[in-house]
């Protein structure tokens, strides 16, 4: 990233750092984009500049990107199933020692919360289709059925983790969950 896109980020990662703060305190419903832009100390144009809504506050997070190319990437020599763990396991071995609080905090909004709940499904919906579009392009899946099962079972097994971890109030790494995960959807697939 650029010093310009560093600059963006940091100022988005405060705007939400002080949404989280406000939704966790009063509830989401009670916060106005306003109020999450005063806390912020911006203005609410560059809220719904960089997030669009009040629920995109909790659900963006700066790894999407990073984490599409480094699938995209592993596609070359693993199967969908592989690459997909494998980035999410390296990306969260990155960051999750300095995001763990934040990525938890943001989760457990995410499953509390009915408007939330509705903006995570559009979101993973989103995330599917995504990773249709990459094993297609990829050729890491023999037709259009086959990408969409296998990108279906992946985005379940992601938000199955997910609510696991924050169900157990987030006390193992979430990498370990996720691994955890992966190996039980890859048990699945394999002959008894």
């Amino acid at each position: 990233m650029d010093l310009r896109d560093r600059k963006r980020v940091e100022a988005m990662r405060r705007v939400q750092a002080a949404a989280l703060d406000l939704f966790e305190s009063r509830g989401f419903d009670r916060v106005t984009i306003e109020e999450i832009a005063a806390v912020a100390e911006v203005g609410p144009a560059t809220v719904y500049r960089h997030f669009g809504s009040k629920e995109h506050v909790v659900l963006w997070d700066e790894y999407d990107p990073q984490l599409f190319l480094a699938i995209a990437a592993r596609l070359a020599t693993a199967t969908p199933l592989a690459a997909v763990r494998e980035a999410f396991v390296e990306a969260l071995d990155r960051h999750y020692a300095e995001d763990a609080e934040r990525i938890l905090r943001r989760a457990r909004l995410m499953g509390e919360t009915p408007a939330l709940q509705i903006a995570t499904a559009a979101n993973l919906r989103a995330m599917r289709q995504s990773l249709v579009e990459l094993f297609l392009e990829k050729r890491a899946a023999g037709d259009a059925l086959e990408a969409t099962v296998v990108a279906g079972a992946i985005v379940a097994t992601i938000e199955a983790a997910i609510a696991h971890w924050v169900a157990a109030g987030g006390r193992r790494k979430l990498r370990q969950v996720i691994a955890l995960a992966f190996r039980r959807l890859d048990r699945l697939t394999r002959p008894r």
